[in-house]
């Protein structure tokens, strides 16, 4: 297996990343239109504005994308650079991807708590589990 193996579930968080933004525009705009508010208004251009749940929603999971994710590039990073990128590695990197996916998917559609909740603990798990076995490379 080759290193740079652990690049794509990264890839694949930014492309989630980006998604998420392009989604977010939209969603702002049609709740602008339903709210009967203007780029000219002074709490739009102050950020003072009401949103629509879905503006929200979107905004909130953006949001989410620079939280706990700075963490995996940084392990992911950490991990290459001592050579401590294993089979092992690279799954539990596609597991914290895909339970990012996943929760995203939940977040900006239903947006079930509960299930949200589990997507995050998924990918919080997998995270962890990566930085254990980082340092357990490391001693």
């Amino acid at each position: 297996m080759k290193e740079t193996a652990i690049l794509w579930p990264v890839i694949v968080q930014v492309v989630l990343t980006f998604a998420v933004l392009l989604g977010m525009g939209p969603a702002r705009a049609r709740s602008m239109r339903e709210l009967g508010q203007s780029l000219s208004d002074d709490d739009v251009r102050l950020g003072r504005n009401a949103w629509t749940d879905q503006a929200l929603k979107f905004s909130k999971n953006y949001a989410n994308q620079f939280e706990m994710p700075v963490l995996f590039y940084a392990v992911v990073g950490y991990a290459m650079i001592t050579n401590a990128v294993d089979v092992l590695m690279v799954g539990l990197a596609w597991i914290f991807a895909l339970s990012r996916i996943v929760h995203t998917v939940i977040h900006v559609g239903p947006n079930v708590v509960m299930h949200r909740g589990l997507a995050f603990l998924v990918g919080f798990v997998a995270l962890v589990l990566m930085w254990l076995k980082l340092v357990i490379h490391l001693l």
